[in-house]
C-alpha cells in the first residue's frame, strides 16, 4: 500500500479511498471501503485512456470478471461504465504477487511449486468451465493469498462469444509466457493458458524468465523454437512443466490430467514454505480516519461511510459487456511483434533492439529540481511550454523501490527488476539502441523509437544511471530534456555527455563515462512535466 497523493480523488463510485495499491498500463488501483466495512480493490481507467478500443477492452474486462465465479479469482463488487472515470471494484486480496515473492525470497522449493502448479491448474480449469480463457497468466498476475493463489487482471481475457480486440499481425499476451499458437495464428485456445502456466511455474522454480531476457524478437524466437529454461529445477517438477510447455496445443497435458499428476495430500495453504512466501499481510485501515492516522490519506479527509455506489448492477454489467463486443476494434492492446529475425528495417545509430518493462510499478523521485535553461534563456522548471511542450525539469511520479534499484543486466540483456510501464501497448513497441559490445569511447550514442506508430505530442526523456550502488535519491543520475517523438516511427538519438550537461540535469560540470554497466531509463513526460516509466536499456563502458 502507498499513500494517496493530493491529486487522487477522495472517493470513486461512492466508495472512499484509503490507499494506492499499484498502477498498470490502463490506470491506477486503489484500496477502497464499502458501506459494510469490506475492503475492495478499485481499478480506475486513466483519463487519457478513453479511446473506443481502450474502453471496449475495459468493458470486456468488467464483463469477464463478472462472469468468473470461483474462489481462485477476485470476485467482482461493482463497476462504473457510464461516464469517466470508468472503474471496476473487486474484492481486495492481501498478499504479494508471485513475481514479488520470488524477487524477495528467491526460487520456490520443488514441493511447493508442485502444489502451486496444482492450485493454479484447478483455477484455470474452473474458469475454462465458465467459458473464459485468461490469456495473460504470468507471475505478476498471481496473488499469493493466505488461503491459496488468486488469478487477477482479466484485461485481455476472452469469454465465449466475445470479439477479439486485436488486429491483423497483432497478438495479446506477455513475451516469454504467451503460447506459440497465439504468436503464429493469433488464435488462443484453452491450452494456451496451460503453456503460460508452464512459464509461470518455471519462473517460480528458477527465479529466471522462462525463455530468457533481452530483445522481444529473441524471446519470441526461443518461445517458438527453443526449450523452456528449467536448468537446476527438480526433475519431477521439470517433467510436469515440460508437459505443459509443448509447442503444439494438442500435445500439452490437459488440466485434468495435470491435477492427477500433481496430486498431493498437503494443501498449498498448509505448506510452511508457501506461508513463508505469503508472509503476514499488512493491516489495512478500517476507516478513513484510520488511514489518515497511518499516513495513507491526506489530513482533512474524514468521511467514513460511503454513499450509494454509482456503479452498474451485475446484470447491467453483463449487458454492457455484450454490447462492447461489437465495438470497433482498431488496435491491439499489446504491441504488434513482427518476427523478422530481430532485424529492423529502420536506421539508427548503434544496434537496434527492443525491450519492455515487465510486471510491477514504475517511477521514482529521480528527477531533478531547480531552474532549467534553454537556448532562448531561462525557463521556470515546472512551466509547460507552448504547444504542450513539457518543462525541461521533470518529476517522476511513481516512486517505488523497484524503480530506484532497476539496473541493466549485461548477462541477461535486460533490466532488473522488471517494472510495469505506464502504457503497455506503447512500451511493447519500444525499440532501443545502445552499444551491445563493451564500449571504450569518451562519448556514447543511444536512442529509442516506437516501431509501429508515432503518437502525436508524445514526449520522452532519458535518465542515465552510472555504474555503482545508488541510494534512494539516486546520486549521480542524469536526466535529458524531454524530446518530442518524431513522425513516421523516427528515432530519438541522444549523446552522452552532450545531452546531459544542462542546468537541472543533475550531471554536474564535467561528467565522465566511467567504466562499468550504465542503465538508461526511458520515460514518458506529460505536458506538466510529470514523467512515467516507459522502458529500460543499458550498455557497458570500459
Amino acid at each position: 500500500m502507498e499513500p494517496l497523493r493530493p491529486e487522487d480523488p477522495a472517493e470513486i463510485g461512492g466508495y472512499p479511498l484509503l490507499a494506492r495499491l499499484g498502477a498498470g498500463g490502463m490506470g491506477q488501483v486503489y484500496l477502497g471501503l464499502t458501506g459494510g466495512g469490506r475492503h475492495i480493490a478499485l481499478k480506475v481507467i486513466r483519463e487519457d485512456f478513453d479511446g473506443p478500443q481502450a474502453l471496449a477492452r475495459f468493458r470486456r474486462e468488467v464483463a469477464t470478471v463478472e462472469r468468473v465465479r470461483t474462489r481462485c479469482a477476485a470476485a467482482m463488487v461493482g463497476a462504473g461504465l457510464d461516464a469517466p472515470p470508468y472503474w471496476l471494484a473487486t474484492e481486495y486480496v492481501p498478499g504479494p504477487t508471485l513475481r514479488q515473492a520470488v524477487a524477495q525470497h528467491g526460487p520456490v522449493p520443488p514441493d511447493t511449486c508442485v502444489r502451486l502448479l496444482a492450485a493454479l491448474a484447478r483455477g484455470l480449469l474452473e474458469i475454462h468451465g465458465q467459458g473464459v480463457q485468461h490469456r495473460d497468466l504470468k507471475p505478476g498476475n498471481v496473488i499469493l493469498a493466505p488461503d491459496g493463489p488468486r488469478l487477477i487482471d482479466f484485461g485481455i481475457a476472452r469469454g465465449e462469444g466475445q470479439t477479439q480486440i486485436t488486429q491483423t499481425g497483432a497478438w495479446n499476451g506477455t513475451p516469454g509466457y504467451v503460447a506459440p499458437e497465439v504468436v503464429r495464428e493469433q488464435q488462443p485456445v484453452p491450452a494456451s493458458d496451460v503453456f503460460s502456466l508452464a512459464g509461470t511455474i518455471a519462473y517460480a522454480a528458477t527465479g529466471r524468465p522462462p525463455f530468457g531476457g533481452g530483445r522481444i524478437e529473441a524471446i519470441i524466437h526461443r518461445t517458438l523454437a527453443g526449450e523452456i529454461d528449467l536448468d537446476g529445477a527438480d526433475a519431477q517438477l521439470a517433467d510436469l512443466v515440460r508437459q505443459c510447455a509443448e509447442k503444439e496445443p494438442d500435445a500439452r497435458v490437459t488440466l485434468e490430467r495435470l491435477l492427477e499428476l500433481a496430486a498431493d495430500e498437503v494443501p498449498l495453504a498448509g505448506d510452511p514454505e508457501y506461508r513463508r512466501l505469503v508472509g503476514a499481510p499488512p493491516p489495512a485501515p478500517q476507516s478513513v480516519p484510520d488511514a489518515v492516522a497511518s499516513g495513507l490519506v491526506p489530513p482533512g479527509r474524514t468521511r467514513t461511510v460511503p454513499g450509494a455506489a454509482r456503479g452498474r448492477s451485475r446484470a447491467a454489467v453483463i449487458a454492457a459487456g455484450a454490447a462492447a463486443a461489437v465495438v470497433v476494434v482498431t488496435a491491439a492492446f499489446v504491441a504488434r511483434f513482427v518476427l523478422n529475425g530481430g532485424e529492423d528495417p529502420g536506421g539508427s545509430t548503434g544496434s537496434p533492439g527492443a525491450t519492455v518493462g515487465g510486471g510491477g510499478q514504475g517511477g521514482s523521485q529521480g528527477g531533478s529540481a531547480g531552474t532549467a535553461t534553454t537556448p532562448g534563456g531561462p525557463q521556470a522548471g515546472r512551466t509547460p511550454g507552448s504547444g504542450g511542450r513539457p518543462p525541461d525539469v521533470i518529476l517522476v511520479k511513481q516512486p517505488t523501490t523497484d524503480f530506484q534499484t532497476v539496473e541493466y543486466s549485461e548477462k541477461d540483456g535486460t533490466c532488473l527488476p522488471a517494472i510495469r510501464p505506464e502504457d503497455e501497448a506503447l512500451a511493447g513497441q519500444l525499440q532501443v539502441s545502445a552499444p551491445r559490445q563493451p564500449y571504450s569511447g569518451r562519448t556514447v550514442k543511444f536512442g529509442m523509437r516506437f516501431k509501429y506508430e508515432s503518437p502525436s505530442g508524445y514526449y520522452v526523456a532519458a535518465q542515465l544511471r552510472p555504474p555503482g550502488p545508488h541510494g534512494s535519491a539516486g546520486p549521480g543520475w542524469m536526466t535529458s530534456r524531454p524530446h518530442l517523438i518524431p513522425p513516421e516511427a523516427g528515432w530519438i538519438d541522444l549523446t552522452f555527455p552532450r545531452d546531459f550537461t544542462w542546468d537541472g540535469s543533475g550531471a554536474g560540470t564535467s561528467p565522465e563515462l566511467d567504466p562499468g554497466v550504465w542503465t538508461i531509463v526511458w520515460m514518458h513526460v506529460h505536458a506538466n512535466g510529470d514523467a512515467y516509466y516507459l522502458g529500460c536499456d543499458g550498455f557497458t563502458a570500459t
